[in-house]
């Protein structure tokens, strides 16, 4: 994640994901919103009832690459073992969690709290999916809404993994993410939206989160696990991958 900026606007924006105003406003009518139950947030728990601790999340989220991205094992247990995970006191109205690129030649920092809530397993998914994401990519470039589409395909790889495993914490965790859902595609979209009218508007973060959770979905669905991994590398933009999903830019 990367703070907000009030030195580019939406043109520079669009600019740097080659997007246009057009294209974007197809992309934001393609997504869905569907109405959803509402969140599980009893604590993640295994099985037998056992409250999963944080380093039992964490090893379920790095299982869960290894099983999305077999023939990556090595980097994804590289990543895993050299990246810094400092869990910190959740102050009100924080983020739970940010991932920190320390520049080449480093490994990240993982900032992030940890309640045992499903959401927060969602949350290290995500997390380390950013973390690997600037491991792989080896220093290239990568827009933010493509960081993005990884994180959110990082938890993809968990609600897959976590569904050969157990039903009722599978319940959980989808419930949680189609409540995410509601959230990108319904109030981030509107704000992404109107913000299309505003060419010159201060750039905001927030604009990324729509679009990759809509590409994340798509990709999971449509592309091989050794296509996402391009993305991982840095390999792919937002244009190209709208070629690999058969999307036409308007």
């Amino acid at each position: 994640m990367t703070p907000p900026s009030n030195q580019h606007s939406l043109s520079d924006w669009l600019q740097l994901h080659e997007l246009s105003q057009a294209t974007c406003r197809s992309l934001l009518d393609a997504m869905p919103l569907r109405s959803t139950m509402s969140g599980c947030y009893r604590r993640a728990a295994e099985p037998d009832g056992t409250v999963i601790d944080v380093d039992t999340a964490w090893g379920t989220a790095v299982e869960a690459m290894r099983a999305f991205f077999p023939a990556q094992k090595d980097i994804i247990d590289l990543a895993f073992a050299n990246t810094t995970r400092l869990l910190v006191a959740r102050r009100q109205g924080s983020r739970k969690a940010v991932t920190v690129d320390n520049g080449a030649n480093t490994y990240p920092t993982i900032l992030y709290s940890f309640a045992g809530e499903p959401a927060d397993q969602l949350v290290l998914a995500h997390e380390f999916a950013h973390a690997l994401q600037i491991v792989a990519s080896e220093g290239r470039f990568v827009s933010p809404v493509m960081r993005e589409t990884c994180a959110f395909l990082g938890e993809h790889t968990l609600l897959a993994h976590i569904a050969s495993l157990d039903a009722m914490q599978h319940h959980c965790l989808t419930q949680v993410w189609n409540a995410d859902n509601q959230k990108y595609f319904g109030s981030g979209k509107r704000r992404l939206a109107a913000a299309l009218s505003q060419p010159d508007q201060a750039y905001s973060y927030a604009w990324n989160y729509p679009m990759a959770r809509y590409l994340g979905v798509q990709a999971q669905s449509r592309l091989t696990p050794t296509d996402i991994w391009a993305l991982f590398e840095g390999h792919v933009t937002v244009a190209g991958l709208l070629r690999d999903l058969g999307v036409q830019p308007a």
